[in-house]
């Protein structure tokens, strides 16, 4: 999940919706509503409805649900199909539409889907004026511009780190970064838009062309995320291509935020 959510996430809301949200039968029914081409969000409204009213005013909250089941679907191998389908029930007006079955991908395929990341982040924000590139949307969410910056140093100071780490030490500890804090130490509303675009592109470039070099054995090398977690630099890579998918969905959603107040 992006980590804009991680204040929100140790508060006790956060935490209950959490544990309504990720368990394994609660992915079952997220599974069974992708068979019928529905939201998989749609399966926590009757809860939500009961046990968490306050919800409904929370537009924070909706957001950290929305994030937090497409995590889940991500994790079990769902792609997203459609960005807005409806949701019935209330509390969401829309909500991800995720494919019927997980669908596996090889690693030549994880790294065409990060090589195509930058023009498919560029594409969605062609239309954006000047003037809305700083725009934040409601609730918690990054401007146009805090979307290029933070892609760019993530793959600079964490993906691209990680990966030579994998490479080159046997189980290295891996850590997570706080992007949110980021965007605010390293300033990134007052950096220029262009220029944070470029380093999109050259960032994701120098980190395929690290990647593309991984047989088989590099593939399956590991790493210990957070002291706690073992995992395969293919899993690693698969993460990689999940938050990339996540920022996409943001972008989508903050163009819709913004739809209409730039003309």
């Amino acid at each position: 999940m992006h980590n804009r959510f991680d204040q929100f996430r140790r508060s006790a809301l956060g935490q209950q919706l959490e544990q309504l949200i990720d368990t394994p039968q609660r992915y079952l029914e997220y599974a069974a509503l992708s068979r019928a081409g529905m939201p998989a969000v749609t399966a926590i409204v009757h809860d939500l409805q009961h046990k968490f009213a306050e919800v409904a005013s929370d537009q924070t909250a909706r957001q950290f649900c929305g994030a937090m089941v497409g995590d889940v679907m991500r994790h079990h191998g769902h792609q997203l199909l459609r960005p807005r389908g409806r949701v019935p029930g209330g509390y969401f007006s829309y909500g991800a539409v995720w494919s019927p079955l997980p669908l596996p991908h090889s690693f030549a395929e994880l790294l065409a889907s990060l090589a195509a990341m930058p023009q498919q982040v560029l594409q969605r924000l062609a239309t954006l004026p000047p003037a809305h590139q700083r725009t934040r949307p409601p609730g918690i969410g990054f401007s146009a511009l805090e979307h290029l910056c933070h892609l760019r140093d993530l793959d600079d100071d964490a993906f691209r780190p990680r990966v030579r780490a994998i490479l080159e030490q046997p189980q290295p500890l891996l850590h997570g970064v706080n992007g949110s804090e980021w965007a605010i130490t390293r300033d990134y509303q007052a950096q220029d838009y262009a220029q944070a675009a470029s380093g999109m592109i050259r960032a994701r470039g120098e980190l395929v062309a690290l990647l593309q070099g991984c047989d088989a054995d590099a593939q399956a090398r590991i790493g210990v995320w957070e002291g706690r977690q073992r995992l395969t630099l293919a899993e690693l890579v698969t993460d990689m291509v999940a938050h990339d998918d996540t920022h996409l969905q943001e972008i989508d959603e903050l163009l819709l935020a913004l739809d209409g107040h730039h003309a």
